[in-house]
């Protein structure tokens, strides 16, 4: 199942629609979303070279949001300032606002290994962009790759809430070429910030032992 699952992420051809997103879900907004409506849907997937032992400490930290702002701060640093900073309102209950003035809210359904070769992150999202008010769901899965590496599949269900803008989205593209944009550059944050985190956390740990 995993060798299957490898060849398919580094072929290109694994559909991250085939995570099941649904049965994950608790009853809710992020549930009605895929089982009520006809969101938007775009997927990505691929293999980041990091040790699957590392990418579960540092995706089963309590504090996993605060260390990807300061990862995602530290990758664009060179670029100038990050587009945005991500802040914690509640216990998994988050937003951050664009260069834009844009607001987004995020809210942690799902984080959990599923497996001994599989973590699942859900998150759910809210916000308001050139189209209207829009609701979206992603889903990362992690996949242990043995010497490959880590392997992830995304999924982004987005639902425009303006009918007109759903028309748009049906019928020109417009609103699906910007999470199909948007998608695209969370496939770049994830194996950035992914191999940093990682990066870090083995850090951390050879510094421990030689202290020890």
């Amino acid at each position: 199942m995993r060798g299957a699952m490898l060849a398919a992420l580094l072929s290109g051809t694994l559909s991250a629609q085939a995570l099941e997103t649904a049965a994950l879900l608790p009853e809710g907004p992020s549930r009605a979303l895929l089982e009520s409506k006809r969101p938007i849907y775009c997927e990505t997937a691929g293999v980041v070279p990091v040790d699957f032992d590392d990418a579960l400490r540092v995706f089963s930290h309590p504090d996993l949001m605060s260390h990807v702002q300061a990862a995602y701060a530290e990758q664009v640093l060179e670029e100038g300032e990050p587009e945005f900073s991500i802040q914690q309102t509640a216990p998994a209950e988050y937003f951050y606002v664009n260069r834009k003035g844009e607001r987004t809210d995020l809210s942690e359904v799902v984080r959990i290994q599923t497996s001994e070769t599989t973590f699942d992150l859900i998150l759910y999202s809210t916000g308001k962009r050139f189209f209207g008010s829009y609701e979206a769901l992603i889903h990362v899965r992690l996949l242990d790759c043995g010497n490959a590496g880590v392997g992830y599949a995304a999924s982004v269900y987005a639902y425009p809430e303006n009918a007109v803008s759903r028309f748009f989205a049906r019928h020109l593209g417009l609103v699906t070429n910007y999470f199909n944009k948007k998608t695209a550059r969370m496939t770049e944050m994830i194996t950035l910030i992914s191999r940093s985190l990682c990066e870090e956390a083995t850090a951390r740990d050879e510094a421990g032992e030689k202290q020890g």
